[in-house]
């Protein structure tokens, strides 16, 4: 009898179906792009689901529960505050994530985000598809030579250091997780997250969701932040008090922002932030690369097989490790 594996979301690539068949797992896909923890629930049920590969929609103690089988649980990606880790190891079910597969095409947004913002880029390709020839009032941020702050150095915030290197930016890195010896080149480290905001021109989060970074980025956080700073965030809508920037980018605190994720997703299309010519936003493509799709399918699936075939969980992508008391 074949393994049967939920994908929440789109299908896998064909590459990766085609190694899950000769693995002998069927995929089911329940095709919804953001479908309910009851949907989900259902599907896993019905079809008593052996693995589950998290791409969009939450996957919450309930469909964790709706089938007996269920022994492994992997995230097409990195971020992983849509699926409820802690049920999952009181179910004794290990929640691995991609590590790496989409770590260089994220940073390449932050890095693209970066520019699109410092030269108002979406505004002027508006204004200029309406008619409007700005070059006279129009005065952008140079990057080079400017100071960077990157909140969160695994591996897609390492990538970023090495990114910019070539504008001569001064970087500044605060990661309270990180070992005091871990060595970062092109960078220098900052004892706390206020040191890092007020002496930088353009931040960018890289970061978890967690209960502890949730808001990350409020009221306080912005006011420390130099007048005319730019804010970039690729990692966790959640990361960012989205009522404070609104009024920051209104009342033009800081520069401007470009956003890839967001509280709330799919957006309202009412969001303020919306309104706002100085932020450009995206919605969530960081990992929306065909290289990345390629990598995160591949990974995902294998993580979610081995397990399935017996050959145990790979603890450095396992995120609820401490619960399950795996090393």
């Amino acid at each position: 009898m074949p393994y049967t594996i939920l994908v929440t979301g789109p299908a896998l690539t064909p590459e990766a179906a085609e190694v899950a068949e000769r693995r002998g797992a069927r995929l089911v896909s329940i095709g919804a792009a953001y479908a309910s923890p009851e949907e989900l629930a259902a599907v896993a049920a019905k079809e008593e689901i052996d693995g589950i590969i998290v791409r969009q929609g939450k996957v919450t103690e309930k469909v964790i529960a709706a089938s007996p089988r269920l022994r492994a649980i992997a995230k097409h990606g990195v971020g992983y505050d849509n699926i409820d880790t802690e049920a999952a190891a009181r179910h004794g079910i290990p929640v691995l994530v991609a590590r790496g597969a989409n770590s260089q095409s994220v940073a390449e947004l932050a890095f693209a985000l970066m520019f699109a913002v410092a030269r108002d880029l979406a505004h002027l390709d508006a204004r200029m598809k309406a008619g409007f020839w700005d070059k006279a009032t129009t005065s952008g941020l140079q990057l080079r030579g400017r100071s960077l702050g990157v909140v969160g150095l695994g591996e897609i915030g390492r990538i970023l250091v090495g990114l910019v290197q070539p504008l001569h930016m001064t970087v500044r890195v605060f990661d309270p997780y990180m070992p005091a010896d871990v060595r970062i080149e092109g960078a220098e480290r900052v004892a706390s997250l206020d040191e890092l905001l007020a002496t930088s021109d353009v931040i960018s989060l890289h970061c978890p969701l967690t209960p502890q970074t949730r808001n990350l980025i409020g009221r306080e956080q912005i006011a420390t932040m130099r007048p005319g700073s730019i804010l970039i965030n690729t990692a966790r809508g959640g990361l960012i008090d989205e009522d404070a920037l609104f009024e920051a980018l209104r009342d033009g605190r800081i520069g401007g922002a470009g956003l890839d994720t967001f509280a709330v997703e799919p957006v309202n299309p009412a969001n303020p932030l919306l309104t706002l010519p100085n932020l450009i936003a995206t919605p969530h493509v960081g990992a929306s690369t065909q290289t990345a799709r390629d990598a995160m399918g591949l990974i995902a699936l294998d993580h979610v097989m081995n397990v399935l075939e017996g050959k145990g969980a790979d603890p450095r992508a396992m995120v609820n490790a401490p619960q399950l008391r795996v090393a």
